[in-house]
């Protein structure tokens, strides 16, 4: 029709217009560039601070440019997907890496929450997305304060969440925004250097990706921007978390709780505050236990329970009821499906008799953390020292190894440094800033000798260093396996020390 000719001679016209108009601002930059820097002679100092305002507007003008050629592109189609799995945590964090100086410079901190599952979605796109968002919510958000970025499941969607505490959005802007050059303010533009096109580019990626993007803001306290991915059947299977504990609780404060306290004894953790959520988490992951609130809106925990055991996948999995009500309360048709009832106040003694009771778990076997992005070698490895007891976790880069240690407390780590993402020092020192990982012995086995000068800063407990290529993995085996000795010794006569005195 009429109306479609003229839409694509615009956008025709606007792109090529964008494209002939990026050689000149290049010329235009670089020679602004050379001056700013004083190679061409000597610039007074009114003269340095107009080409700091030249510079600062001509790479405004580049982004203008840039952002209207991407959304043009994706709106015609020119851009592929090049979809692959890609796992949520990771995602999450490396987009809070990008964003984390623009943060630190506002004085607004980032928290994130991590989530056990992947999705099949372009990785650079969904990277423009979370960093476009992030970047927005910490523009508005006061010096002090938090941006927040999390992401749940329901069925067979992902939402993505990312909220702050800025001035909020007017209710009859809230679709508007999404709209090509529409901003909140005018003033938006010149005083946090938008260009009006990074909502309307976030929407077309998630319509390609099939999801929705919108918003809701309570205006003058803050704004929370939610994106649905869906999840493709590959990454519907279960994974390799089986054997985590799934929390299902509506309160975000006993969810917190409870997570803090099953990884400071050793548990993986899932958690959700929706029994659909808890229903698909089980069936993905097959967690070895449901913590599970009856007392919850839209689906109770008596529904979600009833759901989970006429699932094959999930029937056999045992229930834990965390409940203020008596055990008396519970239906009668429920009751032989309860492994136990745990009441609120949480205690934690009565808390984790229950999960041993039904889990059998204990830390009384050491725990390893290999980190190691060689996979034939982490495997090896896996197998000698699942052989000889000690339960073991991988991870295959340096963001990973965080993520996994955080999550599991391990007891010793092996650590290999160079590492994809982000390398073995850089680990270890996230590792200082843990006041319960600070101390765990290490054994670094690296390809590479590791410089004497370079070995104080891989140190955390005691600490052991080997290269590969210079001892067998026998010998590597059996020094290790020593260390967990000793460690597990000392971890007992600390048991019954506290025993005694108790």
């Amino acid at each position: 029709t009429q109306k479609f000719e003229v839409d694509r001679l615009k956008s025709q016209f606007v792109s090529t217009v964008s494209h002939e108009l990026r050689t000149p601002l290049t010329s235009i930059r670089g020679s602004l560039g050379l001056l700013n820097s004083g190679l061409l002679g000597p610039v007074s100092e009114k003269g340095r601070r107009m080409l700091e305002i030249a510079v600062s507007n001509t790479d405004r003008l580049v982004r203008l440019i840039n952002d209207i050629l991407d959304l043009e592109r994706l709106s015609s189609g020119e851009i592929t997907l090049e979809k692959q799995a890609i796992d949520v945590t990771e995602l999450m964090q490396e987009a809070v890496d990008v964003i984390k100086p623009l943060a630190d410079a506002a004085g607004v901190s980032i928290l994130t929450s991590p989530f056990l599952g992947s999705i099949v979605a372009d990785h650079d796109r969904m990277m423009q997305t979370l960093t476009n968002l992030l970047s927005n919510a910490v523009k508005f958000s006061p010096s002090g304060s938090t941006v927040s970025l999390s992401a749940d499941s329901a069925g067979s969607t992902l939402r993505f969440r990312i909220a702050d505490r800025g001035r909020g959005i007017p209710p009859g802007k809230l679709e508007s925004i999404f709209e090509r050059f529409q901003q909140v303010d005018a003033s938006d533009s010149r005083d946090k250097g938008g260009t009006g096109l990074g909502l309307p580019i976030c929407r077309s990626i998630v319509q390609q990706h099939g999801g929705r993007i919108w918003a809701e803001s309570v205006f003058g306290q803050g704004s929370t921007f939610y994106f649905t991915m869906p999840f493709e059947a590959s990454a519907a299977h279960p994974s390799e978390h089986a054997g985590a504990v799934l929390v299902c609780d509506d309160d975000p404060a006993v969810r917190k709780l409870l997570e803090g306290m099953l990884r400071g004894h050793g548990y993986d953790v899932l958690t959700t505050e929706s029994g659909e959520g808890a229903v698909e988490l089980a069936r993905r992951h097959l967690p070895q236990v449901i913590l599970l609130d009856p007392l919850m809106p839209g689906a109770s925990g008596w529904q979600t329970m009833a759901a989970m055991k006429e699932q094959k996948e999930t029937s056999e999995i045992p229930i834990l009821v965390v409940s203020v009500q008596p055990p008396a309360a519970a239906p009668g048709d429920h009751n032989a499906q309860i492994a136990g009832w745990i009441p609120k106040p949480l205690d934690e003694e009565h808390l984790f008799a229950a999960l041993e009771r039904v889990t059998g778990h204990s830390r009384s076997a050491p725990r390893i953390l290999i980190v190691e992005d060689d996979l034939d070698l982490a495997h090896v490895l896996r197998s000698l020292f699942e052989e000889a007891g000690v339960i073991v976790d991988h991870a295959a880069n340096g963001l990973e190894a965080m993520e996994i240690a955080g999550r599991v407390r391990p007891d010793l780590l092996v650590l290999d440094v160079v590492l994809p993402r982000m390398n073995g020092f850089h680990v270890i020192k996230w590792l200082r800033k843990d006041e319960d990982l600070c101390n765990i012995p290490v054994v670094v086995y690296s390809g590479t000798d590791i410089a004497p000068a370079d070995r104080p800063r891989l140190r955390l407990g005691p600490t052991e260093f080997f290269t590969k290529s210079r001892i067998s993995p026998e010998e590597f085996e059996h020094t290790v396996l020593e260390m967990v000795k000793m460690m597990t010794k000392s971890r007992a006569g600390e048991e019954i020390e506290a025993n005694a005195a108790s």
